[in-house]
């Protein structure tokens, strides 16, 4: 999607260590300046010499916190008028009102549609723009500064509302703002041409001038407010003016004024701001309402894509001789993660675990193709190894260009014997009980992640389960868990515990303890990232 015709002119600095997040906000704003920071480190190296005007800061860092970065530098008199907007892929309401208690102006969830940003971003723009015509009217008029607080006031204060009447149309405090005696919104009911305004604030007129011009353009005739106005004025001591509020082609309404003096530049101009800080309400509202719209679209394609997601998790109930269990928990809409099994031979069940890069939408979409691969490549008398040096070089080839890549875990288990061959591709290291010397075995990965390079060389290990053993498997969301106070992590020892305590229940239940323990961890919140648990138990 392009934005060309109308681009963010805001030089903006992106603090995410996710490279295809930064790639994303990249395509979703073309034109703009950006300047990317994958660590807290090299933001506070990049700050002086960047100085944006806003920042898109993540929340969960390899080295820090974006809402504790949005405190600091918010305090800082170089950036107190900067713009922070904070991502994140929770969707818990207390991270959204820690962000906003941190200073921050706003927050996008991720996975987040290029329009969505977008809009959320140019309407900062705007503000920007507008502050930026009102510090220039304040050095080239210090004789209206009072004015120009009360506006911003009345505006700031105004933002937040939902009924565009309710700003616009029922204000008392304008007249104190705008030096006139006489000031009053009113709502146009019927559409006015453009071509009625375009003498707006070029000069003020008496009273009488005023109505003739007015019963020119049909305003006057049956409009009570400018009856009640008129009625009984005419002397020539009084100046009328009236200013149009525009709303995308068509006029929404004016502002009737009456003064005992000429209206003068200084008025004119803060008339203008005022109009324009109506236009840019005016236009939050009209984002809002298609972003609502965008969004409820959005949720439907998301929950047809969901369903179609879970219709191919596997069953697992049909592999005698193994007690076979899963959990699989988005920490989105949609997942990274996912897992397949399948029969390549008679008696060879195949079991793929995979976590892609990134999360959300995209590395959905990118995990069924993969998912695919791994499908097509998995013939009869393939090992692991070649199976994954196969899809390595597909993915290279096929979605080298958007670097995507995954980590991957391959078993197949050879009924008969119950030997088991295991690969692990840069994934978590998977976890081997041994029932009969009680010993828990932490199997290290030896292989690099599944398309990054072309022509990787994968090796394979050859597994003995015997009755009562079992390995465990996991992606990264279950390890890399923070604790509430976001000092320590889940970590694989955790784990090991909770495989040590439950090594005599069934597969399922080894898992419901292992979660039972990873929400006691977390506080029972919304995880950060996908996870996907599975644990295959020879019985």
């Amino acid at each position: 999607m392009s934005f060309s015709e109308d681009t963010v002119t805001l030089k903006i600095m992106v603090l995410d260590d996710d490279p295809v997040v930064r790639q994303y906000v990249k395509e979703s704003l073309p034109g703009c300046f950006i300047f990317f920071a994958s660590t807290v480190h090299e933001f506070y190296e990049a700050l002086p010499s960047v100085r944006p005007d806003l920042f898109l800061l993540d929340v969960h860092l390899p080295d820090g916190n974006g809402i504790d970065l949005c405190r600091k530098v918010k305090q800082t008199s170089d950036f107190k008028n900067s713009f922070f907007v904070i991502m994140t892929s929770r969707t818990d309401n207390e991270t959204i009102e820690l962000a906003y208690k941190s200073g921050a102006d706003d927050y996008v969830r991720k996975p987040f549609l290029p329009f969505e940003l977008y809009s959320k971003l140019k309407i900062f723009d705007n503000i920007k723009k507008v502050r930026d015509n009102l510090f220039n009217a304040y050095q080239k008029q210090l004789d209206q500064n009072v004015q120009l607080f009360k506006l911003s006031y009345f505006i700031q204060k105004n933002l937040s509302r939902t009924n565009v009447d309710d700003i616009f149309f029922s204000s008392e405090e304008l007249s104190s703002i705008i030096d006139a005696s006489y000031v009053e919104l009113v709502k146009v009911k019927e559409d006015v041409p453009l071509g009625v305004f375009q003498k707006v604030l070029k000069k003020g007129f008496s009273p009488i001038e005023f109505k003739e011009l007015m019963n020119q353009h049909y305003l006057f005739r049956g409009n009570d407010s400018l009856t009640k106005f008129f009625k009984g004025k005419k002397y020539d001591d009084v100046f009328c003016c009236l200013c149009g509020i525009k709303f995308r082609n068509s006029i929404y309404g004016y502002i009737l004024m009456e003064s005992s003096s000429p209206f003068n530049h200084s008025d004119k101009e803060l008339i203008s701001l005022y109009v324009d800080y109506i236009n840019l309400i005016n236009g939050n509202l009209s984002y809002q309402r298609d972003l609502h719209n965008l969004n409820e679209a959005y949720k439907k394609e998301i929950s047809i894509i969901r369903k179609l997601e879970v219709s191919k998790l596997p069953d697992f109930g049909n592999i005698l001789g193994y007690d076979i269990a899963f959990s699989f928990m988005p920490a989105q809409d949609l997942s990274g993660d996912f897992f397949d099994g399948f029969f390549i031979e008679e008696d060879v069940y195949q079991v793929v675990l995979c976590d892609v890069s990134g999360h959300g939408i995209a590395s959905s979409f990118v995990g069924n193709q993969i998912r695919t691969l791994f499908r097509e490549k998995s013939v009869s008398g393939k090992k692991p190894s070649e199976i994954a040096a196969e899809v390595n070089n597909a993915i290279y080839s096929e979605l080298s260009e958007y670097r995507y890549y995954c980590t991957a875990q391959i078993i197949q288990i050879y009924l008969d014997s119950g030997q088991i061959i295991f690969l692990s591709a840069a994934h978590p290291e998977a976890i081997l009980y041994n029932s009969k010397s009680a010993k828990i075995e932490i199997l290290k990965n030896n292989n690099p992640a599944i398309g990054l390079f072309h022509g990787e060389i994968y090796k394979e290990e050859i597994i003995k389960l015997n009755e009562g053993d079992f390995i465990f498997l996991y992606t990264d969301g279950l390890t890399e868990e923070h604790s509430i106070d976001e000092k320590e992590m889940f970590g694989i020892e955790r784990v090991v515990e909770g495989i040590r305590t439950s090594k005599n229940y069934g597969a399922n239940e080894i898992l419901h303890h292992c979660l039972g323990d990873f929400y006691e961890f977390n506080g029972y919140r919304p995880q950060h990232d996908d996870i996907t648990l599975l644990c295959i138990k020879k019985i």
